[in-house]
């Protein structure tokens, strides 16, 4: 490190005073363009991309919460259900209304499994159509085959849900 010291003091010896005079001017301002540009800088740029981040988060936990809100309204607004009763009381009112034959019928939580005798296909999907569109009823799954019986099918399993 001495042999540094010296070599550097050697190089000031070797300039003139109006070098000297000049390298003692410059060298604040270069000490304080390093700062600028090594420390406060890229410190300032970081602010600036925290900002813009948090600007932005802030602007997606508005949209959330706009939606949260517009889908509660939704719900209220929907107000209770025509015909009401649970799950299974539904299917069966509506599918005699329809002349289904429900064969067997099995709760699964808060959804229900139906097995349903020979019917139109027609017969079967005007009852879904009901049952979606005034009971708010979803058909989770739907398995169907051919009946022996030509233009009828039977449903070997059909799970209905309440959203």
């Amino acid at each position: 490190m001495n042999k540094y010291w010296q070599q550097a003091q050697q190089w000031w010896s070797d300039r003139t005073d109006q070098e000297q005079r000049l390298l003692t001017l410059l060298a604040p301002v270069l000490v304080i363009g390093l700062f600028y540009w090594a420390v406060w800088s890229p410190i300032a740029n970081g602010l600036d991309q925290a900002e813009r981040a948090v600007q932005a988060e802030r602007v997606a936990l508005g949209q959330i919460k706009d939606n949260a809100n517009r889908y509660v309204s939704l719900q209220r607004d929907s107000g209770p259900r025509p015909g009401g009763g649970n799950l299974s009381q539904v299917a069966s009112r509506t599918a005699a209304t329809k002349g289904l034959t429900i064969a067997r019928m099995q709760p699964q939580g808060d959804k229900l499994q139906l097995w349903l005798d020979d019917t139109r296909f027609e017969t079967l999907m005007g009852w879904l159509a009901e049952l979606q569109q005034q009971q708010g009823v979803t058909v989770e799954a739907l398995d169907i085959t051919a009946a022996n019986d030509p233009g009828l099918i039977q449903v070997r399993r059909l799970l209905l849900a309440r959203p």
